[in-house]
């Protein structure tokens, strides 16, 4: 695309995002293009709308971007805006101070993304991560029947009952229980696997093999984790102000299965993905704009972060702030080992 062609794509991307109002040539050259005449930016128009970018409600009407015209935006003429200290201030003061387990922080990752965006937002836990134990007691039954009550980080508590093969006494489990808080307390479960191989046959390995399956219970739950929040921000935007926009939007968010399917789809392999309208598989979001990206305490353990709005969305705004988010989860899990 030519040079002066692309200055009025984006300016009219500009102007429309701010205003949601179809953008007349005669606005374009008051603020943008002094040196060019009304008739000059009229004829760019025509040709930006016949090439698919731009197109016009009816025929006294300005120009509005098209679906096309946001993508060429986005892949070409994008530029990330500053993030003021006041926001860069927020995100920090909120996730330094978010929970420290998997669920609640995820679930203030995505509050925050909302907060700042001023659009709906979308967080999945980041997919294989570890339950971490807390405290471990083993109170006997029967001979042969013990309760293992297991609370791992985030005062997540689970109780279960185990028939062991061999008979147990309180003390030999009194015993047995020092021993694996020893070893264990504070530990990944990955700690509680290798301590499981090492273990010789008999009640010691019996008992860590259920608490292994416990933790996996566990560990599968948090990848199918998906919260959302800033719903009521949809609100605030002319696209929305049908009732029936925002049902669409809330029955794909409401449906977690679904969406954590969706989430991994969209983002494939990419660090950042921007499905705008119409490139939306799914009907209900074929008016939105939809902004991921990932984060995560490792390389290894990744989760998705992003945001939903209008396709007449500030992207340069918001892709700024949505991977600063994420950089900051990413450090904040890193660091409390989440």
């Amino acid at each position: 695309m030519e040079d002066r062609k692309q200055a009025i794509l984006r300016a009219v991307v500009h102007e429309f995002t701010t205003s949601a109002v179809p953008v007349g040539s005669q606005a374009l050259q008051s603020r943008y293009f002094v040196n060019l005449s009304s008739a000059t930016i009229r004829s760019e128009l025509a040709e930006l709308s016949d090439l698919g970018y731009l197109t016009q409600p009816h025929t006294s009407a300005g120009r509005m971007p098209t679906d096309s015209g946001y993508r060429y935006f986005v892949d070409f003429l994008m530029d990330l805006e500053p993030i003021p200290d006041r926001i860069k201030g927020f995100i920090a003061d909120e996730l330094r101070s978010a929970p420290a387990d998997v669920q609640g922080m995820v679930e203030r990752v995505a509050m925050t993304v909302a907060a700042v965006t001023q659009n709906a937002s979308v967080a999945s836990a980041p997919q294989g991560s570890m339950a971490r134990i807390k405290h471990l007691d083993l109170v006997s039954l029967e001979p042969k029947e013990v309760l293992l009550i297991l609370l791992l980080e985030g005062n997540l508590l689970r109780q279960q009952v185990i028939a062991t093969t061999e008979p147990a006494t309180q003390t030999q489990l009194t015993r047995l229980t020092a021993r694996l808080n020893s070893s264990l307390g504070g530990r990944a479960s990955d700690e509680a696997r290798r301590h499981y191989d090492s273990a010789p046959l008999g009640l010691e390995k019996e008992l860590l093999g259920r608490v292994i399956a416990v933790l996996d219970i566990y560990e599968k739950g948090s990848e199918s984790l998906v919260v959302h929040d800033g719903v009521r921000n949809l609100l605030r935007h002319p696209e929305f102000a049908e009732s029936s926009r925002v049902t669409q939007v809330l029955e794909v968010l409401e449906e977690t299965r679904y969406l954590t399917v969706l989430l991994r789809q969209l983002i494939g392999e990419s660090d950042l993905q921007i499905v705008i309208g119409s490139e939306n598989l799914t009907s209900q979001l074929q008016g939105c704009a939809v902004v991921l990206t990932t984060y995560g305490p490792s390389e290894r353990l990744k989760g998705v972060l992003g945001v939903i709005g209008p396709t007449r969305m500030a992207y340069s705004q918001t892709v700024a702030r949505l991977q600063a988010v994420a950089r900051a989860a990413s450090e904040r899990m890193a660091e409390l080992g989440v």
